[in-house]
C-alpha cells in the first residue's frame, strides 16, 4: 500500500469491524483498515470488503513457517 500524501510504503496499523452484509451470497464483511506511512508517519484509512467463507478458509489452513520445511525441522537438533 502506498501513502496518498508522499507515495511511501505503508503498513497496516489497525483493522476495525464495520458491518456484515447479509444480503449477499457468500456473506461479506466490511472492515476499516488503518494504514500508517513508513516515511511521513501519516495515517489513512481504506474500507475492505472480504468474503467470510474465504477468510475462514485462510484462518483454518495450516501455515508453514517461512523457509523451513518439515524435513529440515526433523534434522534440527538442539543441544
Amino acid at each position: 500500500m502506498e501513502c496518498p500524501k508522499c507515495g511511501g510504503g505503508a503498513y497496516l496499523a489497525e483493522e476495525e469491524f464495520v458491518k456484515i452484509l447479509e444480503n449477499t451470497d457468500p456473506l461479506k464483511v466490511i472492515a476499516k483498515a488503518i494504514y500508517q506511512c513508513r516515511a511521513c508517519s501519516e495515517r489513512f484509512t481504506r474500507l475492505n470488503f472480504q468474503d467470510i467463507e474465504a477468510r475462514k478458509k485462510e484462518e483454518s489452513a495450516p501455515t508453514q513457517e517461512a523457509g523451513v520445511s518439515e524435513e529440515a525441522e526433523e534434522g534440527l537438533r538442539f543441544f
